[in-house]
């Protein structure tokens, strides 16, 4: 049993992904340590000494303890004990790059394991306004450094280099590779976890292309533009629409400005046109207006965008961004379903995509769903699926049932 020493919500809900069975246990440790310490010594110190006060009374246990600190120059930026200091804090970081760092130990069966991992993140320049809307939201008053990246505060960070979990204060790959070189991978891997990797790995050798069935050209905007249109409608169809569309449209900001009746009459085969046109050119308008074209990558503010969903959300930050992202779409629900990877009649989108996000590695997940979709279309399909050709028979809740 893996125990977490954080009463965070953050904390709690990244730790699932693991796929291990897991408790919160909150640390009381004193978390005064000597100044002098560099950053790295300082959180890898403090995550230590959250583990140890935790393992002192539940010695049964694999504990778990994580630090976070976010350092300019040196300086290291906790929480801000008012708005005012939290005002200073963003004033400094504007545009302007610091580092994140995140300690974690990890204590149990006789062993200590401590790590640092470090982020380095670019600020854009905020205006004095945009810091007080954003003070006024409240967000700044419990993070480190006065920001969160999973939140509102995403919309300042220019680019990161090195973990986005790290910077939200829990470094997931570096914690979940520490799980199986040093303590075993029998400790992560859950008879349910050992079945999804099995799966991942045998489509990952079927399809070894994961390759996005929307031919968005790399393109950010593209891809927001086409997500909307695909609902309800074939991925195939969305790609011979909008090579008029964007042959007409060519940029987001042209789209953002096009004649709405004109958009109305190219996306017409897509279905539900009215509605689709006017969510695209408002999006297109929102990204260029209100985030100077530069798709966020925060789920909160892309779910603002009109006609996103958690599922254009996913898609658009794995495919952009490289994030983690459980694309819950009818192959992936209908699938997932079938095999016995969730809930035996489970039809709802987000508990889908909360339990594979516990199940599919995190470097993986993008890539898992996009091979869903091919397995979808050639063997597993809704209405006759091809059970005496499938590679995953052995494997599937379905198929072993009808024995």
């Amino acid at each position: 049993m893996l125990i977490l020493a954080s009463s965070s919500p953050r904390r709690k809900e990244l730790v699932a992904r693991l796929g291990v069975p897991y408790e919160i246990c909150p640390s009381n440790a004193d978390e005064h340590v000597c100044a002098l310490l560099a950053p790295a010594e300082l959180v890898k110190a403090l995550s230590r000494r959250k583990a140890e006060e935790v393992a002192s009374r539940r010695p049964d246990g694999l504990v778990l303890g994580v630090d976070t600190v976010v350092a300019l120059d040196g300086r290291i930026l906790g929480k801000p004990k008012d708005e005012r200091d939290a005002k200073e804090m963003l004033r400094l970081l504007s545009g302007r790059t610091h580092e994140v760092y995140s300690g974690f130990t990890l204590i149990g069966s006789g062993k200590v394991y401590s790590e640092s991992v470090c982020t380095t993140v670019r600020f854009a320049s905020l205006s004095d306004e945009e810091i007080e809307r954003y003070i006024a939201s409240g967000e700044p008053a419990d993070k480190a450094g006065a920001y969160g990246i999973q939140g509102l505060g995403g919309l300042f960070v220019r680019g990161i280099a090195g973990d986005y979990y790290n910077v939200v204060g829990f470094p997931l790959q570096s914690i979940y590779e520490a799980l199986k070189k040093e303590f075993g991978a029998e400790l992560l891997r859950t008879p349910e976890k050992i079945k999804a990797d099995k799966i991942a790995a045998l489509l990952e050798k079927r399809y070894p292309s994961a390759e996005c069935a929307l031919h968005y050209e790399g393109e950010a905007w593209k891809l927001l533009v086409m997500g909307r249109l695909s609902a309800q409608c074939t991925d195939a169809r969305v790609n011979i629409v909008c090579k008029e569309l964007f042959s007409r449209f060519p940029t987001a900001e042209a789209l953002a400005y096009g004649d709405l009746a004109v958009i109305e009459e190219i996306v017409r085969p897509c279905g539900l046109f009215r509605t689709k046109a006017a969510q695209i050119k408002e999006a297109c308008r929102m990204l260029e207006e209100d985030f100077g074209g530069a798709l966020p990558q925060d789920m909160e503010t892309l779910l603002s965008f009109p006609g996103v969903g958690r599922k254009i959300a996913n898609l658009l930050r794995g495919d952009i961004y490289s994030l983690p992202a459980i694309v819950a779409d009818t192959h992936c629900i209908r699938i997932s379903e079938r095999l016995g990877l969730t809930k035996k009649g489970e039809k709802r989108p987000e508990a889908t995509e909360k339990t594979l996000s516990a199940l599919i590695d995190p470097e993986k997940q993008s890539d898992f769903c996009h091979r869903l979709v091919l397995f979808g279309r050639e063997i597993c399909t809704a209405r006759a699926p091809q059970c005496a050709l499938c590679p995953l028979s052995a494997l599937c809740r379905a198929y072993n049932e009808k024995k």
